[in-house]
């Protein structure tokens, strides 16, 4: 499917597709990740709407926004949306208290124990840890997960009661039911750990949905195989073409995020010291020298990670010495 953009504050008016499974959008701060995910919300309330007035069946999508963790202590109460109409307006007014709506997700969901039991294996999948039930509060990581999950299922089951969901009918809502789902920094409050696998377990959980997530990560780029990846640049996004599924990190970090895998002069003292094992008998035994002994004492880690082709270059520049 593709979505019209309008032009929206740093964001300019552009096509998005977002027919695939999971696209993923990285850029620097204030570039218009979260702009552009509030957009998309904008756009599906109002497809919504539209479908509504022409007693059509519309798409739901869900947006959840950037480090929502605190929970409200206020008392919920059960609400009971009749239509997509009322469905839009919580959705617009949720935003104005999002704690509130993090709570009344919980006081109304995890009263099914087919729900709070799936919350928890989830859970004890992805942090492996043992979780039975959900009391107390956890860190701050397994409590955006729990949030995360509960919003999709909220999107899946808001015009169902929740105390007739059986584990049938949960388990053809998870593989059956299409929802758009939109995160913004997905990672937030993430391990390293949790982060490599985080979209296949958001995926094989809730098969039929979309994602659309904006990141900082590297890691994240590189570990979903079948999704869209997007930079931003100057308003527009722009599609990644280069398959990066387990591609190096550092390769990441320096043609993505723009982060130097290595100091010039150190790149072309290692380039330099490769270009030894090559060349053989026409190496500067005093470049190669000098090379080798910035890296022992200056940088010990890289030292450590090139010392075979160090030790190689080193006899041949001892060779050549003797020659």
């Amino acid at each position: 499917m593709v979505i019209q953009i309008p032009q929206t504050g740093v964001i300019k008016k552009q096509k998005f597709d977002i027919s695939n499974d999971v696209s993923i959008i990285y850029g620097y701060n204030n570039c218009g990740k979260t702009t552009i995910l509030n957009a998309l919300d904008d756009v599906f309330r109002s497809r919504l709407m539209e479908k509504f007035i022409l007693d059509q069946t519309g798409e739901i999508a869900i947006y959840i926004p950037t480090n929502r963790i605190v929970i409200s202590e206020n008392n919920t109460d059960n609400i009971q949306l009749k239509d997509y109409e009322e469905f839009i307006h919580y959705q617009k007014d949720s935003y104005r208290d999002y704690s509130l709506h993090l709570k009344r997700l919980r006081d109304q969901l995890l009263t099914n124990r087919v729900i709070h039991s799936f919350i928890c294996r989830t859970i004890s999948k992805i942090f492996e840890i043992n979780v039975k039930e959900l009391s107390g509060r956890y860190s701050d990581g397994i409590e955006n997960i729990i949030n995360i999950y509960l919003n999709v299922i909220w999107a899946m089951t808001w015009d169902i009661d929740i105390s007739s969901v059986t584990e049938e009918l949960f388990n053809e809502l998870l593989a059956q039911k299409q929802i758009y789902v939109m995160i913004d920094e997905i990672e937030m409050f993430l391990h390293v750990n949790i982060q490599s696998k985080l979209i296949g377990s958001m995926k094989a959980d809730f098969a039929n949905c979309s994602f659309i997530l904006t990141t900082h990560s590297p890691l994240l780029l590189t570990r979903y195989k079948h999704c869209f990846i997007y930079g931003i640049k100057s308003g527009r996004l722009e599609k990644i073409e280069e398959d990066v599924y387990y591609e190096d990190l550092d390769c990441i970090y320096e043609q993505f995020f723009k982060v130097e895998e290595l100091p010039t002069q150190v790149r072309d003292d290692i380039n330099y010291i490769g270009d030894a094992l090559l060349l053989s008998d026409d190496v500067d035994a005093d470049r190669l020298h000098t090379a080798i002994e910035t890296l022992r004492q200056e940088y010990p880690n890289l030292y450590r990670r090139y010392n075979k082709i160090i030790t190689k270059a080193q006899n041949i520049g001892e060779r050549n010495d003797k020659n």
